[in-house]
């Protein structure tokens, strides 16, 4: 079996993938400790540990492994200064260019852990701008370092190659009932054998869907789920349907033994978001509400025209973000007036049942949006695997 470890491994969502497409982890760091119990619950092979990567060398953390063989590294360095979002609110609080952020540098604490261990493979997983912020300024630096890793003195050549061109992957058209773009840069050791990017085994909005299965819907996979209201608070609940599953759903429901699933925690909505709930249709958004509505609970309108969004039963959600730790208002249940629990918003990201997550409310509904899609990961990590496997 092949040994990996995640860095910069939040709660485990890269890690699941890959240890669904046969690896095995040993290690993952976070800079969170609720965020690495939740690992550390889910991975029971792998020396989670809470610290910042800065601080700790990659020989220490080889020590911590006993001194086990890295086959491969994946990982995602935090993203803030990268993505259209973080890049603003960067600006806002520190009055500083972004590219002076200290985050920025992350990927290469990532790098020295590479140079360390000398894995066959490694993946950084980052957001789509990774590639063209700053001008690509940052991207290609990252590529440079990657490539003169161990370089011959001789003829000036490291000994890993970049795959090009580096690919934005949507989970979507992997069976994750989401869209979600993540960038995956895949470097491994010069040799005769190719790393193949995995290609999408679902459609959604390509124009050629042979051979392909129909993407994943809202309903797909939360349908089976707890019957439940707002403000739910006990976590381990009965399944709702025990027959006529979705596909989707026998998938999640694989390895979870029981009639029971846990993280059916759902938040409190206020009073007045719950009239808005009430008139919104799937699909629609703050602003195709009636300005009398609107008032019940006003945003401003310049900015937030989506403040508020109803999910499709038959269609796949829109990114599952962070920010769902906030108020979830973006993520209301395609047919109840509430926002979604952590378990559906975990079914959404594609995380299976028998995975459970650590933290109060906020962290657990944080954790999942920060997450890389398992069946996502999973897609990666057979593509990694049939790498490895090539003679």
């Amino acid at each position: 079996m092949y040994n990996f470890i995640d860095l910069f491994c939040g709660a485990g969502g890269f890690s699941t993938g890959l240890e669904l497409a046969g690896f095995n982890c040993i290690g993952g760091i976070d800079n969170v400790d609720v965020i690495v119990k939740t690992h550390a619950l889910n991975h029971k092979n792998s020396k989670s540990i809470c610290g910042d990567i800065r601080q700790i060398p990659p020989a220490r953390f080889a020590e911590i492994l006993g001194n086990q063989k890295v086959d491969v590294i994946i990982g995602g360095p935090p993203c803030p200064t990268f993505s259209t979002i973080g890049d603003a609110k960067i600006r806002s609080v520190t009055g500083k260019p972004t590219e002076e952020d200290p985050r920025n540098q992350l990927f290469l604490e990532y790098l020295k852990y590479v140079d360390y261990f000398r894995p066959e493979i490694f993946v950084i997983e980052n957001v789509p701008n990774f590639i063209t912020k700053y001008k690509g300024k940052i991207f290609n630096t990252a590529v440079e370092i990657i490539e003169s890793i161990g370089k011959d003195e001789n003829n000036g050549i490291g000994i890993y190659e970049v795959i090009k061109p580096v690919q934005v992957l949507n989970a979507v058209y992997y069976g994750v009932p989401q869209t979600r773009k993540r960038m995956l840069l895949v470097a491994h050791k010069r040799n005769s054998k190719k790393f193949e990017y995995p290609k999408p085994t679902h459609f959604f909005d390509q124009e050629d869907k042979t051979g392909l299965t129909h993407f994943v819907t809202v309903g797909d996979a939360i349908g089976d789920l707890p019957t439940i209201t707002d403000n739910w608070r006990i976590s381990d609940c009965e399944y709702s349907k025990k027959s006529n599953l979705s596909e989707y759903q026998k998938i999640m429901r694989a390895n979870n033994n029981s009639n029971i699933v846990s993280n059916n925690i759902c938040r409190m909505s206020n009073e007045r978001a719950k009239k808005v709930f009430t008139h919104m249709k799937q699909g629609s958004i703050y602003m195709d509400l009636p300005k009398e509505i609107r008032q019940i609970l006003p945003f401003r309108e310049d900015i937030f025209k989506d403040r508020l969004k109803r999910l499709i039963s038959d269609q796949p959600s829109w990114t599952v973000l962070a920010h769902i730790g906030m108020d979830g208002y973006m993520y209301i249940h395609p047919t109840e007036n509430r926002t979604l629990s952590v378990r559906e918003a975990a079914r959404i990201q594609s995380f299976p049942d028998d995975f459970k997550f650590v933290g109060n409310q906020q962290e657990t509904y944080v954790q999942v949006g920060n997450a890389v899609p398992p069946l996502l990961g999973k897609a990666i990590g057979e593509s990694l695997m049939k790498y490895l496997r090539e003679e």
